[in-house]
């Protein structure tokens, strides 16, 4: 089933919020890098775009101010 889901960056400090999404690699191979967005100001939302699948995660993180 696929789970839409909405991220925000929610503060206002000088640090990004970077979201990636994942695809499980098959039999034994590595994970793919399918998406990477920054949300880089208050109230940035990630695209409709993302979403959860059995075989798609997503990693969220905090990046320097100065990550394009």
């Amino acid at each position: 089933m696929t789970k839409a889901i909405r991220i925000e960056n929610a503060d206002t400090g000088n640090y990004k919020v970077r979201v990636r999404t994942f695809d499980k690699g098959v039999d034994g191979a590595p994970d793919v890098l399918a998406n990477t967005q920054i949300l880089g100001h208050p109230t940035a939302m990630t695209d409709g775009g993302t979403c959860l699948t059995s075989t798609r995660y997503v990693i969220v993180d905090e990046v320097p101010a100065d990550t394009p």
